[in-house]
């Protein structure tokens, strides 16, 4: 027998559990592209997070090598959320 675990990247809802009313861009997306980097996602990539053990590094712009570094936090999720509202207040300020 196995389990599927509805992850925050999944976009097919899993057989026998009903669809998420959330939508896409509300929910924030991010892939691991190296072992210890993951990238941000919102309407295409917009930041990096990075973890340099004890802490997450938080870097914003795309591609990595161009990116800025922005703030380095002890919490994952906090890292990611961090990358995205920055990305998203650049955004509105241009």
């Amino acid at each position: 027998m196995t389990a599927k675990i509805r992850t925050a990247h999944d976009d097919q809802p899993i057989d026998g559990q009903a669809p998420q009313t959330t939508s896409a861009s509300v929910e924030t997306r991010y892939e691991r592209v190296d072992l210890d980097r993951y990238v941000v996602l919102h309407d295409g990539p917009v930041g990096y997070v990075e973890h340099v053990h004890p802490v997450f590094v938080c870097y914003v712009g795309h591609p990595y090598t161009h990116s800025e570094e922005i703030a380095q936090v002890h919490d994952f999720h906090d890292a990611v959320k961090t990358v995205l509202h920055r990305a998203v207040a650049t955004r509105r300020a241009l």
